[in-house]
């Protein structure tokens, strides 16, 4: 064996170790925060179905949790709803629906509230998204998140800016037309479960 294959054998022994060694630290951590991650994404969603029914969220998680577990029902996973209530047992007041829709770079996760006495939406927040940074990222500016209250669907698109009154209207974000209409069917597929009979079971 030449000098040079026992050079190329130990650099590919040496990579292939690095490689193990790296990996297994990396699955290690994986695992060690794996709780804790699942923790922060339990207490975003609370804080976000806090935030759409209309409530102040406070900054002590614990507070945000038992607020959760005594005002909200979770409804079977499939129909993705949250029922809020003022006290255990109490009337419904507010309808939190969580959605996905297909953005220009991946999945878009959002949870908007409906006041079931009316019909009319409350504010969108955004649990998860992947696109464009200063473009369709913009979903999750206040002015953007804010313009779904007291409106009904279904609703149509226009040029941002307009700042329409009309209860059917959303400005789009400018240069960022793929993320808009994703937002746009997410809000009008709740508009659809609004209307959709009783008896008649959500997709």
């Amino acid at each position: 064996m030449t000098p040079a294959v026992k050079e190329g054998l130990r650099a590919v022994g040496f990579m292939a170790a690095l490689s193990a060694v790296l990996i297994t630290c990396v699955a290690a951590l994986s695992l060690a925060t794996a709780e804790q991650v699942e923790r922060n994404a339990n207490l975003f969603l609370q804080r976000a179905v806090m935030e759409v029914a209309g409530q102040a969220v406070p900054a002590d998680p614990a507070a945000v949790a038992a607020w959760y577990a005594g005002a909200v029902t979770e409804e079977p996973a499939a129909s993705g709803r949250f029922l809020v209530r003022d006290a255990p047992g109490g009337a419904v007041r507010t309808v939190v629906y969580r959605r996905q829709a297909r953005g220009l770079w991946g999945l878009i996760t959002a949870v908007v509230g409906v006041d079931p006495a009316t019909g009319a939406f409350r504010q969108l927040r955004i649990l998860d998204q992947n696109e464009t940074p200063g473009l369709g990222a913009r979903i999750t500016e206040p002015w953007f998140l804010a313009q779904t209250e007291g409106r009904r669907g279904p609703f149509r698109l226009v040029p941002e800016g307009t700042r329409s009154t009309r209860p059917d209207e959303l400005d789009a974000i400018t240069g960022a037309t793929v993320t808009s209409a994703a937002i746009r069917d997410m809000l009008n597929d709740v508009a659809r479960d609004l209307t959709r009979p009783a008896e008649e079971p959500a997709p």
